[in-house]
């Protein structure tokens, strides 16, 4: 859920960005986890990441009331990025953003900064003899800086940019 990282007066949208990664073993199906908040002002903090192998519809015609210091989601604020050993993610569709509660694109705000980036992280995937079935590596990316009439700071397309994506088959 977005959160408002800031005050009223001067909010900072920030949103949770989780990459989920599966892979079939030889006997189950493992998914790992990793979560990344990212917020309006360009910083982030990583957040809980599995150990192991990690390195509206209005039915008046008038305007919506917006208030910047009500955050509301946009986007998609989880999707899978390996299933099955398959890259599955599409970039263009799977992003979050954090801007005011009635704002429904992106664009209608202004002054946008970025894409940022964090550092590089992994998830690997090796059978019970050690050899590598899976490897997916990325880094979080997200626009920053939004603001509707020069109050706030917003997030938006947050998501991840994929380094590697490996699969044995």
């Amino acid at each position: 859920k977005p959160v408002n990282y800031g005050t009223s007066a001067a909010p900072i949208g920030g949103v949770d960005v989780q990459v989920s990664v599966s892979s079939h073993g030889l006997f189950e199906k493992t998914t790992k986890v990793c979560t990344m908040t990212v917020k309006g002002d360009g910083t982030s903090a990583l957040g809980t990441c599995e150990h192991g192998t990690f390195e509206l519809s209005r039915r008046s015609n008038d305007p919506p009331t917006i208030d910047p210091a009500d955050i509301a989601e946009i986007g998609k604020l989880i999707y899978d990025a390996v299933e099955d050993t398959q890259a599955v993610i599409d970039t263009s569709v799977d992003w979050a953003g954090a801007v005011p509660h009635g704002i429904t694109d992106w664009t209608q705000l202004e002054n946008w900064k970025g894409p940022v980036q964090s550092d590089s992280y992994y998830i690997e995937f090796k059978n019970g003899i050690g050899m590598k079935l899976t490897k997916f590596a990325w880094r979080f990316v997200w626009k920053y800086g939004g603001d509707m009439n020069g109050v706030g700071k917003y997030v938006t397309q947050a998501g991840i940019d994929i380094d590697t994506a490996y699969a044995y088959l």
